[in-house]
């Protein structure tokens, strides 16, 4: 699991976000399995897939998520590793 953190920073102000735009890569990875990118803090996992893969298959995939905490979780529920990129895109305020 890694914690991402989308506001403060490059434009995006640091309160008053409740979600973000995000295109989220994964590549290089040693077994088939899913990304699940959720809100951090308060939420429960709930195992949603964003992304799905098989061994060595690069896959993009645009997602909208809120931002809880001004941070997103990006967790890794293959059984091998795997390389995550993500590029924000925008943002929604209230």
């Amino acid at each position: 699991m890694v914690a991402l953190r989308v506001t403060g920073g490059n434009g995006v102000p640091v309160n008053g976000v409740t979600a973000v735009t995000m295109d989220v890569t994964v590549t290089a990875p040693t077994s088939s399995g899913f990304l699940s990118v959720e809100p951090q803090g308060g939420w429960a996992r709930d195992a949603t897939s964003n992304l799905n893969w098989v061994a060595g298959l690069t896959v993009p995939n645009l997602v909208v998520v809120p931002s809880g905490d001004n941070m997103v979780r990006l967790l890794n529920s293959g059984s091998g590793t795997v390389h995550v990129v993500a590029d924000l895109y925008g943002y929604y305020t209230g």
